[in-house]
Parts: structure tokens; C-alpha cells; sequence
């Protein structure tokens, strides 16, 4: 079978067998009614039974004036659906996980719980602590979305609240007869205004009026069935194998990774002479021994999950963890990290879709609805449009309502629940869907109108020749145009296309732009995106993977999340082959468009490029990438110290000696010339300072003032003070010309950040370098010259495509982090200094700055506009190196170390080097804002801002750019950014290995994604992904395994009957969807 996403790959679904990352089908009902039975099952008996203790309960309360809400029912029959559901609903929140969820939360479980099933909230006590002596416990409510298990959770709590919304819990066995009621569709009635006697009355009757069926089910409210109990009872007993797995992987994953070293250190000791490829063979050797020992590991087996069922597996009966990965459709592992990589993807909560998923309606199937199914829903659209011209459907479908300017910002969904409402659009959907033809779907009314709007507003793409791409277009708009721009620029700049062109009012405009990019382009819709982050950096492929990657699992969900949120759950790694496939396919389109924005690739119609393209785009992605990554490291390393080295040199030496020993200043010198500095000294100071290192030092020249000092017991070993000064200078050589090559990076980060017309104007202009000075001059003629620290500026004399020429000055700052145009300083000539300044004013002036080094003649000068690209190389381009080169010259580090090496040689108490150090961290973005708010924890700030300097944006995820605004302490946050998202920071590349593709389930390699690539979404050109449909589908009954014409090409498909037609079914959900299949044929 063949599932094709849409445009930006939200629908490419992993079939996750583990139901890991899904959520449950919700559950199905059917009218019941006792009476209908010839022979009274025990669920009837049980129905009867509950009928009757609830009618004694009401009328005992009745009789005293009780509130009939409040009665308690005890002994609830476990046999009715009622009973069964409540011991269901126990069985979860008793199960090891939740109690685990629920622990970290601080809940005292045993004292009852009440559980809101629309808000996703429990409330119950909080947990007591054994140390404390208060009496008192209170209510807490906490969101309940984190544990995993919340969508099965979720939809027992649903079923239970019948027609409303929470329900209280405390045992199966026992409840209140208002929840009783929710569930059965009752109404109690309760009018505290009502004499009691009228009161009883009232109850007398309600009773009367269900009391003869002998049951609590009514004629026309729904009912769960049998199936659907036993259903969910096997899904707790997946959760809880899950559950299990997670338990013990992290163990396996260490115990395996210690013995691999283990084995090696023997393999060394044994042969020590082993070579390089005889140790790797080691290391392979012993790691695949250790993970077969690992994945041997027996996982006992919940007797009540869907496992056990389908393997047929009797109570106690154990499998490896192996086995269980296999089966569940899971990615073997080979190392202890993949192993290790496993528990935390399996524990996370599922994303949740919302209602309406991402507003794509019948385009949004697992198969694309065809583009001639399209180009007939536009005609539809044009016929019901006929009468009104001027007019557009989105216009047309919200003339009566009140588009209120708040609801369209923060819940533009409730919109769109008033849409789908309305008779214009019902209509719209009934046309439709005579038009084309009925499909299968809970909402296909509400699936037509959907498509019907998206159609509506991007009839180019609908009407674009099917062998062209339109991934990068929307509406005709070139999100391609944009790179370089942030994320609320791109949506203002597509709601200024759409009034432009028509397609949307001032009115509409914003509903417009939710609707189009909920499926087209979901990222510019995630919420807090740091303004940092701009399209075509590296930092943007590694979201909008991110965002691909969670909206496979569930479309429209990312909409609702923040920009932390993603990149958090993007350290999640993929555990199924199609999840890592999703990864992969999404790097590629986003390599496709940083190639696009740094001049490695041209425009394409098809959006398709070579092998040996892309490849060439790998590699400079990740050769950038690595750069930046080092550059950010260089950034926050910590500069070399003497005083600390020569501490522990002087220690390892004299080892009777305490730290506090070796820094107090009470030895005395008989040669008072023999240090530069008066005493007293510390021994510190005698190691570090005396003249000549090569020399033993005496110390009968020194006498001590602290008797327990015996300085005849302390020796420094010869020469070890002339190597640790020279380790010394050699590291603080290396440590200075790393922060200048970071310097560099930066500088050229920043260019290639520049929106594309700003960055053709400096590769293709004739530039000039210089900087800021700032001169006051007082009236007796003193003159005080400032330059900015960091800053450096770039003068470029351009002439455009037409020959219009133009003067364009850019500020490069460093602090800032930013580059921006400087217009104030176009007539300001980059020119040497004068002579003489006059007296009593003050001026700025651009005074030219040259790098060090031989360059082309020509580097400076203007260049063509018309090269085989459309968009320059700035990050690795001549000129921009040029201009990196230029800023490193004038930060001046290597000069500023220079002079206050010259000024204080001798000084120990604030040394030379803590001072160089002080002026690269001032170079930092944000870091004078961090210093000031984490008490001592600087350096721990610094990893996350030193990445964010350098594009990864980690402060968005661990909290650095909020600490200047708000003065929050987050120092353990800060600490823990860069390490914790490892995969989202560096971006790393997936590229799909064709010879795993036939496992997991998938059946072809990347021939068939090239091929399908041609015939799949024509609104975006999208791969597609095959499934092994006899496994995806061999625990589905009502699946028919045959074959059909997909996309014009013969392909197997799992299917269902419908009122005597065949439908599809979807991989994940495994309900039918879409159109009927015109000519599937079952397989014998």
C-alpha cells in the first residue's frame, strides 16, 4: 500500500504496531438494550442489578431531603459496562506507570481523584511528606498530558463522563450517582427550590420512567460494547509491557556499554600491540556480543495485552527483548546508545492531533485526494460561487460571523468549528462530495469543505503542471524569496500577498494564513520561535525536521506547541524505520532549500537534484555545521590558568602540602631584589616569579613566618617551572587563536543569516572595511578616541541588475550579535584619521581596517550578478572571509593579551590571562546579562549562549534568553541546554540507507521513493513510503489484503467493505479513508 503525505509531510504516519506514539481509537458505540437479547448475558444481569441499587439510593435520599447528586452507590456490579469500565479506569491508575507519573507529581492517589477528560487535569491530594507535622493535605490539579499513557487514559475517563465532563474516583466498587447518570445520558433532577415533597415526587417520577425496562440504558443514547471494554483492557496490558521495557533498558544500555569496555581493556592488555583495524574488530566484536546478551534479556508479558493475544503466549510466559522489538515494529539496536535511546522515545506521551488535524481535510489522506479529484473540487467551488463574483469561498463562508481579532490569534480553530457549521459550508461539502464521490471518513462533509478552502486559496498549485514542484510555493507565494527572514516576518509577508492578490481581505487575511500554512508550512505557525532563527540557516533545517517528524506522528499538533517544545521532543530518537525515514526525507527538503539560500543549488521546476547535488550539499552543511559547532565551543572553553596548573604541579610535588599552605603569603626573601614585587610571598609566588626557571631554587634564601611552612621539607623539581611556563604559553597561544577563529565564524554566521538581497549586494558590490571611532575633542584641544568593541563595519557600492547604482553601509557587531544596515552612515567616507580634530566637538568617523595576510587582488572589488546560481555562497564566499578576517584584526585579542602581559607579569592575585579572558566573554552575546543574574554560574550560561552566538539557538529550549528580561535563575537549566539537546543542536544528518529499508515493514529502497516522488503530492512533489501491508495489517480482522490501482500504478492495499464498496485502509488508524477503490481486487 502506498502512503503519500502531503506537502510537508504530515501525514507521512509511522505505523507504530507499539502504539507508542498513537492514540486509541475512540471507542465505539452501539445501541443496546437489555430486552434485546433472547438469553440475559452477564453484562445484562449486571445492568439490572446496578439499575436497581441506583433507583435505592435516590429513593433513600429522597426520603430525608438528601441532594440525589451526592448519594454514593457501593457495591457497583462488576459485570455491568458501567462496572467495567470503572475497574478498567482502576486498573490504569494502580498500573506501575501512572503511580510512577504520579509520584513525580507529588499525588496521594489513595484518597480519591477527580479527572476532567476535556482539560486533560487530575486533582487529588498532595502527597504528604514523612518529615512533616501538619495535618493538613490539599487539593492540587495538575495536567495530566505527560503521561504517556494519557490517550488511553483519556478516552476511558471520556467514556465514563458520558455526557459530561469529569468524573470522581476513588474505588471501582463504589461511585456517585451523579456519575452514574453521566454515563447512562441521565439527568437527575434536582431543584433546590422545591419543597421536599416535591422534591420526591420529582425523583419518584424520573425512576418511574426507566424503572419498568429494568435498565439504566435508554432508547437513544449510545452504549460501549464488549469489544470495546475488552479493547481497552488489552491496550492497559500493552502499556504496561511498555512500561516494563522502559524499566529495564536503561540498565541493559549501561551493563552492556561497561562490559564493551571491559572487554577491550582485557583485548589491550592481552595484545599490546594491537593495531588499528585489529582494535576496531575488538570493539565490534565485543559490542555485538554484549548487545545479543542484552537483547536476549527475558521481558515477562501482561497476559491481557494485544501481544500476548496475537502470540498466543499463556500467563508468565517471558520473550526477549529482542522478540518484543521485533515485534512491535521496532528498530533493532546495535550499540548500548541506540539501546539507550529506546526508553525515553517509549515513555514520552504521544503528540496529540487537534480537532480537524492540519485543516487539510480530503488532502490530507494518507493518499493524496488525484489533481484532476482537485481540479474538480475548484469547479465545485466556482459553481456555488457563480452568483457572486467579487466574492471567494473563505469570504463567502465567514460573512455572518464575527471574526473576533483575539479568537483568530490565540484559537483560530473555533473559527473553523464555525465554518464547518454553517449551511454555506455544509453545502459546499454536499456538492462536493456528489461531485467526486462519498468517502469514508467520521466528518466527510466536514473533510470536503476543508479541502474545498484549502483548494480555494491555492488554486495555482492545483492548476500547475503536475510534473512541477510547488513545495516552496504557497498560494503563489515563494517561501524561497523569504530565506533569511524570520518566522513572523514570512507570515506577514504571505497575508501582504494574499490582500495583493485578492485571495483574502484585511478581514480574512489572518484565518487565510492559519488555513494554508496548518498544512503547507506548520513551522511558521509554532509558537515563541526565537526571532534569531531565520529561514535557510542551518538551525531552520533542524526544526523544521523537528516539525515534520512530529507532525507525521500527529498533523496539526505542532501549531499548539512552542518552539521549545519541538526541539525538545526532536532528542527523542526515531525508533521505527518510517520514523527515521521522516527524519531523513524532511533533512532533505530542508538541505534543498539551505542549498537553495547558500548558492549550491539553482532553481528547479521539480524541485528534484541529482545525487551527487545533494550530496555536495551534505557535505558543505555539515562542513559548516562542524565549524560553528567548534566555533561555539572555542567560545566557551575556559582559558588556561597558571595559578591553577602551577597549584597542582606544586602539590603533585610536595603532596604534605595544603592548597591554603601553598597560597599564604608568609615567606620572606633574604635578597630583597630577588622578587620584583615586596613580600611576604606565598610558595605560589616563588615557583611562578623567580628569574631564572632553569635555576633549582634555594630555599635557604627564604625564611618562613609560619611554623607549620617547614620549607625544608618542600622541594620544586628541576625544570618542571620552566615546562609548566612554557605548556603554559603554548595553551594560551591555542586558547586565543580559537577564539579568534570563533570571532571569524561568527562574523561569517552573520552574513549568511542576511536576507538574499543583502547578502548579493556585499558579494557582489565593491566593499571597504573599517570602524566606528568616536572623537571628543575638549576646548584647550585634549582629543579622546573611542571604538566600539566588537563592531565592524561594511561599506558596499553596488549596481543592481539594471544598472541602478547604490551605497549600502552594514554594522557587524559582535556583542549584539546582529548585522544590520547603517543608512546614517552612507556619507560618512571610510577614510584614515586626520591629523587634527577641532577643538570642543565631537564627531564619528570610519576609519579603515586591513586584515593581516595575502588575498586576490580583486577581493574587493564588484562582481557579476549573473552566476550559475541565483543566491551566493556568503558563509564560505572569498569576500566574506575577507570581511571575518577584518573583524579578528579589529578585536585586537592577540594585542590586548600582549599589552597586559607587559603590565602585569608578576601579579598573582588578578594575573594577565583572567583579564584577557573577562574581555572575550564581554564579546559574547548576552553574557554580561547572564553574569549578572546566575550567582558564580557564568561558565554554565556561557555553553548555551556561545551556541546561540553561533545559530543553535539553545537559549530558546534552555531559558538564557529570558534571564536578561525577567531575571529568572536558571542556572541548572542553562547548564544542562547544550547537553540535552545533542541532536537538535548539531543538527545531525540522517541519510537513509537503502539497504534497511526492507526492514520494519518497509518494502522498497530509494528507487521506489524516486519513482513514487513523481506520481505522489503534486501540491509539494512528495516521496512516498511503502508499508508492508500483510504485517502492518495482519491483526486487523476487517482487512482484505489485494491489490488496486494507486496513483496509476498496481499496488497492494489492505481494505474494508462499506456499503458494498472497497475502501483503503490507513496504516496507523486502520479505519477505511478516502474514495472508494475502483478496482480492488482481494488476493486469493
Amino acid at each position: 500500500m502506498i502512503i503519500s503525505p502531503s506537502s510537508r509531510l504530515p501525514q507521512l504516519s509511522t505505523p507504530v504496531l507499539i502504539n507508542a506514539g498513537s492514540s486509541p481509537a475512540p471507542l465505539t458505540l452501539i445501541d443496546t438494550e437489555v430486552s434485546r437479547h433472547d438469553v440475559e448475558t452477564p453484562q445484562d444481569k449486571g445492568e439490572r442489578a446496578l439499575a436497581r441499587l441506583y433507583a435505592q439510593g435516590l429513593k433513600a435520599a429522597s426520603s430525608v431531603g438528601q441532594d440525589p447528586r451526592k448519594v454514593s452507590v457501593t457495591d457497583i456490579p462488576p459485570s455491568s459496562s458501567f462496572g467495567q469500565l470503572r475497574a478498567r479506569l482502576g486498573d490504569m491508575l494502580k498500573s506501575p506507570a501512572f503511580k510512577a507519573w504520579a509520584q513525580e507529581k507529588q499525588l496521594d492517589l489513595s484518597q480519591g481523584v477527580t479527572l476532567d477528560a476535556s482539560r486533560g487535569t487530575i486533582t487529588a491530594k498532595r502527597a504528604g511528606s514523612a518529615f512533616s507535622f501538619s495535618t493538613e493535605t490539599r487539593n492540587q490539579t495538575v495536567d495530566v498530558h505527560s503521561f504517556s499513557g494519557w490517550p488511553l487514559l483519556q478516552n476511558v475517563a471520556k467514556a465514563l463522563a458520558g455526557s459530561g465532563n469529569s468524573i470522581e474516583f476513588k474505588t471501582a466498587t463504589t461511585a456517585r450517582a451523579a456519575d452514574i447518570a453521566q454515563f447512562y445520558g441521565h439527568t437527575l433532577p434536582f431543584d433546590p427550590s422545591l419543597s421536599p415533597s416535591e422534591q420526591d415526587a420529582s425523583i419518584t417520577d424520573y425512576i418511574a420512567g426507566w424503572e419498568r425496562k429494568g435498565t439504566l440504558i435508554s432508547d437513544t443514547a449510545s452504549h460501549p460494547s464488549q469489544a470495546d471494554l475488552e479493547r481497552h483492557a488489552s491496550k492497559l496490558g500493552d502499556q504496561n509491557n511498555r512500561g516494563a521495557v522502559v524499566a529495564v533498558i536503561p540498565k541493559l544500555a549501561a551493563d552492556a556499554a561497561s562490559s564493551i569496555a571491559q572487554d577491550l581493556a582485557a583485548a589491550a592488555r592481552e595484545t599490546p600491540t594491537l593495531t588499528e583495524d585489529e582494535y576496531l574488530e575488538a570493539s565490534n566484536q565485543a559490542t555485538r556480543q554484549r548487545m545479543q546478551e542484552a537483547l536476549d534479556t527475558p521481558i515477562e508479558i501482561d497476559p491481557t495485552s494485544s501481544y500476548a493475544r496475537d502470540h498466543d503466549l499463556k500467563p508468565g510466559v517471558a520473550v526477549t527483548l529482542r522478540e518484543y522489538l521485533v515485534g512491535h515494529g521496532l528498530l533493532v539496536p546495535k550499540t548500548p546508545s541506540e539501546l539507550a535511546a529506546i526508553a525515553p522515545s517509549l515513555a514520552s506521551p504521544p503528540p496529540l492531533s487537534p480537532e480537524h488535524g492540519n485543516m487539510g481535510g480530503a488532502l490530507s489522506w494518507p493518499t493524496l485526494l488525484s489533481n484532476k479529484d482537485q481540479r474538480t473540487l475548484s469547479r465545485v467551488i466556482d459553481d456555488a460561487l457563480k452568483n457572486e463574483p467579487q466574492d471567494n469561498l473563505l469570504e463567502h463562508l465567514t460573512r455572518d460571523l464575527n471574526l473576533d481579532e483575539k479568537t483568530l490569534k490565540d484559537d483560530p480553530g473555533r473559527i473553523i468549528d464555525d465554518i464547518l457549521k454553517s449551511s454555506n459550508a455544509q453545502a459546499i461539502g454536499r456538492a462536493a462530495e456528489q461531485a467526486i464521490g462519498e468517502i469514508a471518513s467520521p466528518e466527510p462533509i466536514n473533510d470536503w469543505v476543508l479541502a474545498a478552502l484549502y483548494v480555494s486559496l491555492d488554486k495555482q498549485s492545483v492548476f500547475t503542471d503536475p510534473s512541477f514542484s510547488t513545495r516552496t510555493h504557497i498560494a503563489g507565494f515563494d517561501l524561497n524569496s523569504v530565506s533569511g527572514r524570520s518566522a513572523s516576518y514570512i507570515r506577514k509577508a504571505l497575508a501582504h500577498h494574499l490582500i495583493q492578490t485578492g485571495l483574502a481581505t484585511p478581514r480574512t487575511v489572518d484565518l487565510a494564513v492559519f488555513i494554508l500554512l496548518s498544512r503547507k508550512a506548520p513551522e511558521l505557525l509554532v509558537k515563541d520561535i526565537p526571532e534569531a532563527l531565520v529561514k535557510g540557516s542551518h538551525a531552520w533545517v533542524t526544526f523544521t525536521t523537528a516539525v515534520a517528524r512530529i507532525e507525521a506522528q500527529a498533523p496539526g499538533s505542532t501549531r499548539l506547541m512552542t518552539y521549545e517544545q519541538i526541539m525538545l521532543r526532536h532528542e527523542l530518537a526515531p525508533v521505527t524505520l518510517a520514523d527515521l525515514m521522516v527524519e531523513a526525507l524532511a533533512q532533505t527538503d530542508g538541505l534543498k532549500d539551505w542549498g537553495r539560500n547558500n548558492g549550491l543549488l539553482g532553481r528547479n521546476a521539480e524541485d528534484k537534484y541529482s545525487e551527487t547535488k545533494m550530496n555536495d550539499v551534505r557535505f558543505q552543511f555539515s562542513k559548516q555545521v562542524s565549524e560553528l559547532n567548534k566555533a561555539s565551543n572555542y567560545f566557551a572553553m575556559e582559558a588556561p590558568d597558571l595559578h591553577k596548573w602551577a597549584l597542582a604541579e606544586i602539590k603533585k610535588q610536595n603532596p604534605h602540602l595544603s592548597e591554603e599552605q601553598i597560597k599564604e603569603k608568609s615567606i620572606d626573601t633574604k635578597d630583597a631584589g630577588f622578587l620584583e614585587f615586596p613580600g611576604p610571598y606565598s610558595l605560589l609566588d616563588i615557583f611562578l616569579n623567580t628569574r631564572d626557571h632553569l635555576k633549582d631554587i634555594d630555599f635557604n634564601d627564604y625564611t618562613s613566618r609560619n611554623e607549620s611552612i617547614d620549607l625544608t621539607t618542600i622541594t620544586f623539581k628541576p625544570f618542571s617551572r620552566a615546562e609548566l611556563k612554557s605548556r603554559f604559553e603554548n595553551s594560551l597561544d591555542l586558547y586565543f587563536n580559537r577564539i579568534e577563529a570563533a570571532a571569524q565564524a561568527q562574523t561569517k554566521y552573520l552574513i549568511s543569516t542576511l536576507p538574499i538581497e543583502d547578502r548579493e549586494i556585499i558579494e557582489h558590490g565593491k566593499i571597504s572595511v573599517g570602524k566606528e571611532v568616536s572623537v571628543n575633542t575638549n576646548n584647550s584641544g585634549a582629543t579622546n578616541k573611542a571604538t566600539t568593541s566588537g563592531s565592524l563595519v561594511v561599506r558596499s557600492e553596488f549596481k543592481d541588475r539594471d544598472g541602478n547604482e547604490s551605497t549600502h553601509t552594514y554594522e557587524i557587531n559582535m556583542t549584539s550579535n546582529t548585522i544590520k544596515k547603517r543608512d546614517d552612515w552612507n556619507d560618512i567616507d571610510i577614510a584614515p584619521l586626520p591629523d587634527e580634530f577641532r577643538a570642543g566637538i565631537g564627531s564619528t568617523y570610519l576609519e579603515p581596517v586591513a586584515p593581516e595576510g595575502d588575498y586576490p587582488e580583486n577581493i574587493l572589488q564588484a562582481s557579476s550578478l549573473y552566476t550559475v546560481n541565483d543566491t551566493p555562497n556568503s558563509y564560505f564566499s572569498d569576500k566574506t572571509g575577507y570581511i571575518a578576517d577584518a573583524m579578528v584584526k579589529n578585536l585586537g585579542i592577540q594585542n590586548f593579551a600582549t599589552e597586559l602581559r607587559g603590565q602585569t607579569t608578576f601579579d598573582t592575585e588578578s594575573p594577565f590571562w583572567t583579564k584577557a579572558e573577562l574581555f572575550v566573554r564581554g564579546l559574547i552575546p548576552g553574557y554580561n546579562a547572564i553574569n549578572n543574574f546566575i550567582d558564580g554560574k557564568w561558565r554554565e550560561g556561557l555553553v548555551d549562549l556561545s551556541f546561540d552566538a553561533l545559530g543553535f539557538l539553545l537559549s530558546g529550549v534552555g531559558g538564557a534568553a529570558k534571564v536578561a528580561n525577567t531575571g529568572v535563575q536558571v542556572g541548572t537549566t542553562l547548564a544542562q541546554g547544550a547537553k540535552k539537546l545533542a541532536r537538535g543542536a548539531i543538527g545531525a544528518l540522517n541519510p537513509i540507507d537503502p539497504v534497511g529499508l526492507g526492514l520494519a515493514g518497509v518494502q522498497t529502497g530509494l528507487e521506489a521513493l524516486d519513482r513514487h516522488s513523481r506520481t505522489g503530492d503534486k501540491n509539494g512533489s512528495r516521496p512516498v513510503v511503502k508499508y508492508d501491508v500483510v504485517k502492518t495489517f495482519r491483526d486487523v480482522d476487517s482487512a482484505t489484503i489485494g491489490k488496486a490501482n494507486v496513483q496509476g500504478e498496481v499496488e497492494d492495499v489492505a481494505a474494508t467493505q462499506k456499503n458494498g464498496k472497497w475502501y483503503a485502509l490507513n496504516p496507523v488508524s486502520k479505519q477505511p479513508y478516502g474514495l472508494p477503490l475502483k478496482d480492488f481486487v482481494p488476493s486469493t
